[in-house]
């Protein structure tokens, strides 16, 4: 489903007639209104009284929304436009509502030791699906150039067929009957979840928010950038769009491996640390390969910030917090992207042009404040438990597989 519709979701809209206004619209309102919903997704997962119960109805409404999404194309551009965001609202919303709860199932699922491991075997398993669907379906559209609303009513259209799949798949998954990893009285305050004077868990949600505001002034309008700037074709853009997230999926198994052996802190520690080299070495070229490169580099980063986060809750949440503590996880990534977004819009049409391109000097701006925002983590974050440990340099090589001793 992702591979189908994640990557093709702005090219959509610009069929569509969407401005960059538009855009930063769609890459940030329907994260706004699903963080609003995290705030009551403990209260839903109670009222249901079961995680798998909650991920199916979440399921099942993504997969309906795909569906309707692709009509959109048959519509009057304006209308069609409005149409397209609010399903994609709706998309984001279920895909999100389910996120919590199938993440306590998980975390009860695997052995503590071996979380890191399987979930990034996991990762990578949904890299090349995603990317074989990324590529499918980038060939489509360009087969039918010429009748585009075809083309992307089919991939939408697949896009709901396979999350209906998933549907059918998700009714296999065990749930145990004593209710301990239900959410409790106690819920999660999201406000003081991000008070530095409260430990390392505030302090690591602080640095996560200002590092994704940092991010997503940047991160929705490179879809613009490639193709309008750069003219990219399909399959480059494909490319463009994609190959990061191969590369995150790719080398999950080696970072979860590196946090069940030196700990999920030390993962995050590296990753804040690269995170905002990636926009500098984006402003440095327009070359279609240099490009490709630098972005298969920040997948290999965003894969260290991915697992690590992921081990660091279940490391440091008890099963009965993991609910609200993932809710809370992502309410802070739908605000950062709208934030984000929007003011990373308005930068976008007002900063002055550097190399011909407002966009570079969007991209030195993200880099400083991205150096900015990992400071509280790295200051103030420590690990817990028992771990080897490793300089950053020499935990970096040990993940690339120039280490003497194995992960």
């Amino acid at each position: 489903m992702t591979g189908f519709a994640d990557p093709y979701a702005v090219p959509m809209a610009m069929a569509l007639g969407a401005s960059t206004s538009a855009i930063g619209l769609l890459k940030s309102l329907p994260f706004l209104v699903s963080s609003v919903f995290q705030i009551f997704m403990e209260r839903a997962v109670t009222a249901l009284g079961s995680c798998r119960r909650a991920i199916l109805l979440a399921v099942g409404v993504q997969a309906l929304s795909m569906s309707a999404a692709a009509f959109s194309v048959f519509m009057p551009k304006g209308p069609g436009l409005i149409f397209f965001l609010c399903v994609m609202v709706v998309y984001t919303v279920a895909g999100n509502a389910a996120s919590a709860p199938w993440s306590v199932l998980m975390g009860e699922y695997i052995p503590p030791a071996k979380r890191g491991e399987f979930f990034g075997f996991r990762y990578q398993l949904v890299g090349v699906s995603f990317f074989a669907g990324s590529y499918i379906a980038s060939r489509l559209l360009g087969w039918l150039g010429g009748r585009g609303e075809l083309g992307f009513f089919a991939v939408f259209t697949a896009a709901g067929l396979f999350r209906t799949l998933s549907f059918f798949f998700i009714t296999g998954m065990y749930e145990p009957k004593s209710s301990f990893h239900m959410p409790r009285g106690n819920r999660v305050n999201f406000l003081s979840s991000l008070d530095l004077r409260k430990g390392r868990v505030p302090a690591l949600f602080f640095s996560v928010l200002m590092m994704l505001i940092s991010t997503y002034l940047v991160a929705p309008y490179f879809s613009v950038y490639s193709l309008k700037e750069l003219k990219s074709s399909y399959p480059q853009f494909m490319v463009l769009m994609t190959i990061g997230q191969m590369m995150t999926y790719l080398f999950m198994r080696r970072w979860g491996m590196a946090a069940d052996t030196y700990g999920s802190v030390k993962i995050l520690k590296a990753a804040f640390i690269l995170i905002p080299t990636v926009p500098l070495l984006w402003a440095l070229s327009r070359n279609f390969y240099y490009l490709s490169a630098v972005e298969a580099y920040s997948g290999i980063i965003w894969g260290a910030y991915t697992i690590g986060m992921n081990n660091f809750i279940y490391e440091t949440i008890p099963p009965h917090g993991r609910a609200g503590y993932n809710s809370f996880f992502i309410f802070t990534n739908g605000i950062a992207q709208f934030a984000g977004a929007m003011v990373g819009a308005w930068l976008y049409e007002r900063l002055p042009p550097l190399r011909g391109s407002s966009f570079v000097t969007l991209l030195l701006v993200s880099a400083a404040l991205r150096a900015l925002a990992g400071l509280p983590m790295l200051l103030l974050v420590k690990e817990v438990r028992q771990v080897r440990t490793a300089g950053t340099i020499d935990l970096l090589l040990g993940i690339i597989g120039f280490h003497p001793r194995p992960l």
